[in-house]
């Protein structure tokens, strides 16, 4: 109870401040830029892409790994297929590891101790006419058998990149050029974000003003009815021309009604804008101010040029596709590589294949070098060279369209101007039409239906005049869109 209490306290504290507060157009753009999920969303793919760099960079450092494994055997290795007999002799006959035939010629002695001599004293040989030694050691294949039913194997291993292609290189270059252009997507969305956010501003601020002007003519005509009520008890007018005004007054007062209904869906649409709940009233503090400074038309094409988000883009598209090239390349270049493990084997190879852990370290040097691939590169290396040309040939589009929208926005802007111009002319005359022609009436020398002309005509004129103002600052804000300068 006292959790759900302390929420409805902050909830209720939030909306008193809102209520209190005025908001300015700038305040209300950082709320847009804070609340909005598009670039919540934005935030998570750039830090995606910076993890996917930190990633890359770690491709230049060794890798460290460690192997282990069981084997499970079914046979024993035996390493003779049958019984074995070595001849055994003197060792005053083995000179460099051979029988020495000189000694033996001239030694009879060693000679008899060493082969089985015929009668004649020739060597003894056997079916296949191998000589037959006096002495043989005897070798039974059961008894040379490992026992290898379980072998163990574990290795720590290191391996050194030494030059892969400059593939790395361009790993981190292609991640870093995907960071900053998901860095390029978020000032896209962020300026999408303001523009929408200034709209819906200016839409509450000219709705406003109509809901005034419709009070302030409600007002004109309700003395008008008192004014002509008078008359009518007079007998000066008809009661046809009461029922004008008062026709006249429902039908602002139908006006008033839309325009106080567009007001709060123009609200409701700036609080889903800015996060706070729909139905919180807020008080807007800018009001429509008129700059009549041109923007320097080269200044601007320059600035847009430099500054807009979507050329960023397509130059990391660009910078992107050149790096997918040459990490194609890459693939048929040579790698090399050093390797250090530490190998631990059981049973022991280095004792006798004992029933322990034995273990030795290797260094080496590992080098791939790619041959021949039937044009693989060739055709792969143009795929990504035509892919390189499409993105620079988007970029040169993007740059001529982005000219001609700044182009366009300095001409709406000067139409914008001038349109403040003319109407406020307009205004001008239709309230001094609207005070000569309430001046006759109240002379006698108009009708009421002649002055009820002349306060429309001063309401319409009000209203296009205030429709210029906020046809002008909406200019504005997409003058500084298409310069670029909007985040700023």
């Amino acid at each position: 109870m006292r959790t759900k209490l302390l929420i409805l306290l902050v909830f209720t504290s939030g909306l008193l401040f809102a209520q209190d507060k005025k908001f300015t157009l700038e305040d209300c753009r950082q709320m847009a830029l804070q609340h909005n999920k598009k670039i919540k969303i934005a935030d998570e793919n750039k830090l995606m892409m910076n993890s996917i760099h930190k990633s890359a960079k770690t491709q230049y450092y060794p890798r460290i790994g460690f192997t282990g494994g069981y084997i499970r055997t079914n046979k024993e290795i035996s390493l003779f297929s049958e019984n074995v007999f070595l001849p055994v002799v003197p060792s005053d006959v083995i000179t460099n590891g051979k029988i020495n035939q000189i000694i033996l010629g001239t030694n009879p002695d060693l000679l008899d101790e060493t082969f089985v001599l015929n009668p004649d004293g020739s060597i003894a040989l056997d079916a296949n006419g191998n000589p037959l030694f006096e002495n043989y050691a005897y070798l039974p294949a059961d008894e040379a058998s490992l026992d290898l039913n379980n072998i163990f194997l574990m290795n720590f291993g290191l391996t050194q990149p030494v030059y892969m292609g400059g593939k790395i290189k361009e790993l981190n270059n292609l991640a870093m050029y995907g960071e900053e252009l998901f860095d390029a997507k978020k000032n896209l969305t962020e300026t999408e974000v303001i523009i929408e956010t200034d709209k819906r501003y200016w839409q509450v601020v000219s709705l406003k003003e109509k809901v005034k002007l419709t009070s302030i003519y409600m007002e004109m005509l309700e003395r008008l009815i008192i004014d002509l009520d008078n008359i009518y008890e007079e007998g000066i007018i008809t009661y046809n021309d009461l029922l004008k005004a008062k026709v006249k007054y429902n039908e602002i007062g139908l006006k008033h009604l839309k325009a106080g209904n567009g007001v709060k869906l123009a609200q409701m649409a700036l609080n889903q804008t800015i996060g706070f709940p729909l139905d919180t009233l807020i008080v807007l503090s800018d009001s429509i101010t008129v700059n009549v400074e041109l923007p320097d038309e080269n200044r601007m094409a320059d600035m847009a040029l430099n500054n807009r988000p979507e050329i960023d883009m397509v130059n990391n598209l660009i910078a992107i596709a050149e790096s997918g090239e040459k990490i194609i390349k890459s693939r048929y270049l040579p790698n090399i590589g050093l390797t250090a493990n530490y190998l631990f084997t059981n049973p022991n190879p280095y004792n006798g294949f004992e029933k322990e852990f034995g273990g030795d370290w290797n260094v080496g040097v590992v080098v791939n070098v790619p041959i021949y691939h039937w044009g693989d590169r060739k055709h792969t290396v143009n795929a990504t060279r035509h892919k390189t040309k499409s993105f620079k040939i988007q970029l040169e589009e993007a740059k001529e369209l982005i000219t001609l929208e700044v182009q366009q926005i300095l001409f709406k802007y000067s139409e914008s101007l001038k349109k403040i111009e003319m109407t406020e002319i307009s205004l001008q005359q239709a309230e001094e039409n609207l005070k000569i022609t309430k001046n006759s009436f109240e002379e006698g020398v108009l009708k009421t239906k002649d002055l009820l002309e002349a306060q429309t005509m001063w309401q319409d004129a009000y209203s296009e005049f205030i429709d210029a103002k906020t046809e002008n600052k909406l200019c504005e804000s997409e003058i500084l869109r298409v310069s670029g300068q909007l985040r700023n």
